[in-house]
């Protein structure tokens, strides 16, 4: 009963105009979209590469990570921002302290509609900033568990089926998450964290924001997503990690990136932790640092794991 009354209560706030915010007991917070343009708002500016050309934009907005604070909802392990079509981007708590964020309500002089405020991170790329925000989650952080096998990124596509032009997408070879994700995890919802080259990192799920969605392969090599139920400014480029529940795939070409993605996902790692390397025919263990000075020793392997 107390689900269908938070699932009714949030729809009428959605309907009312307004932004609903979650704390971590569950209890719904609504902010009417007109409160936040009468707070006295505050230009500021981010700069983007377009075709070698820097763009610079203009916002007005209030500073949302100092908004936040002053509404006093509770402490939280993460925080989950939720657009208007479903997109979503979250942070653990660490992560969010070290942000600056800006609700803006006007680009370049335009005002945007009331209910198309949007969530911008200057420091970020433009796939982390929320467009139409709609909801925000106040939450325990949900463990993401040490992968039980790692498995090397081009060798398990290289036994995939690479498809030309897999609709709706064009002019592209790529991967069917559909396909793939069922030789990863049998759960029907699957938790799935993706990891570029340059140390971004997104959780999303299967299939609410990946049915559909594609793997693409670049012609220089490199892994991209695109998802038709996500918007195409958030698609990720150059994944090297992904996560699917207890199986991970990696791209060895980039095995360092092991280090900042254990402390992004929390993982208790420490001197003493082993890795076990399986190739074809044998089997050899070694401390997991070691492992990561010697990056040669990645070659041939079929799969490995590690043992906190």
């Amino acid at each position: 009963m107390r689900y269908i009354f938070c699932i009714l209560l949030l729809l009428f706030a959605i309907q009312a105009a307004a932004i609903v915010i979650v704390d971590n007991e569950g209890i719904y917070h609504q902010y009417p979209y007109e409160s936040f343009f009468r707070i006295q708002g505050r230009d500021f500016t981010t700069t983007k590469e377009v075709d070698r050309e820097i763009i610079e934009t203009t916002w007005k907005g209030i500073l949302f990570d100092t908004w936040l604070k002053e509404q006093k909802l509770g402490d939280f392990q993460r925080i989950r921002f939720v657009s208007s079509d479903r997109y979503e981007v979250v942070f653990n708590h660490a992560e969010w302290d070290t942000l600056s964020s800006w609700l803006a309500y006007s680009e370049d002089g335009k005002v945007f509609p009331h209910e198309q405020l949007r969530l911008i991170f200057p420091h970020l790329r433009s796939q982390y900033w929320v467009r139409d925000l709609i909801e925000i989650h106040l939450e325990n952080r949900k463990e993401i568990p040490l992968p039980g096998k790692f498995i090397p990124m081009q060798d398990f596509f290289a036994d995939q089926n690479l498809i030309e032009n897999p609709k709706p997408f064009e002019r592209i070879k790529g991967y069917r998450f559909d396909d793939f994700l069922s030789l990863l995890s049998d759960k029907p919802i699957k938790e799935i964290v993706l990891y570029s080259k340059d140390g971004l990192i997104q959780n999303l799920i299967y299939p609410a924001q990946l049915s559909g969605a594609v793997l693409e392969l670049s012609q220089s090599g490199s892994y991209n997503l695109k998802s038709p139920q996500i918007p195409g400014g958030m698609w990720m480029k150059d994944i090297v990690y992904l996560q699917c529940d207890e199986h991970a795939i990696i791209d060895l070409r980039y095995i360092s990136i092991l280090v900042p993605v254990s402390k992004a996902l929390e993982w208790d790692l420490g001197p003493q932790s082993t890795i076990r390397l399986s190739y074809p025919a044998e089997v050899e263990s070694m401390i997991f640092a070691d492992a990561l000075g010697e990056p040669m020793i990645f070659e041939g392997v079929r799969d490995f794991r590690i043992t906190p």
